[in-house]
C-alpha cells in the first residue's frame, strides 16, 4: 500500500486531485478513466470503474431501497 498526500484545487467549476505519476502508472490508471468514488465516514475511496463492481453496486443499491424500513427499525433497535 502506498500513502500520498494530494492537494484538492480549483479545476473550471470544479475541484480535483492531482494523482502522483508514480502511482497513477502502477494503478495503470488513464485520462478520461472513470473511477468510483465511495463515500466512507473518514474520507473516500477511489476505485477502478469495472462493470462487475458496478452490477454489486447496482444490487447492494436496490436492496437498501427494498428494504429501508426494516433496515431503519433495526438501527433504531440497536440504539434503545
Amino acid at each position: 500500500m502506498n500513502v500520498a498526500q494530494v492537494t484538492i484545487q480549483r479545476q473550471g467549476d470544479s475541484v480535483g486531485v492531482e494523482l502522483p505519476n508514480d502511482i497513477r502508472t502502477r494503478m495503470d490508471l488513464k485520462v478520461g478513466q472513470q473511477m468510483i468514488m465511495i463515500e466512507l465516514q473518514d474520507g473516500i475511496k477511489l476505485v477502478k470503474h469495472s462493470a462487475a463492481l458496478e452490477r454489486q453496486f447496482n444490487i447492494a443499491r436496490k436492496v437498501l431501497e427494498e428494504q429501508a424500513d426494516i433496515l431503519k427499525g433495526l438501527a433504531e433497535y440497536d440504539k434503545g
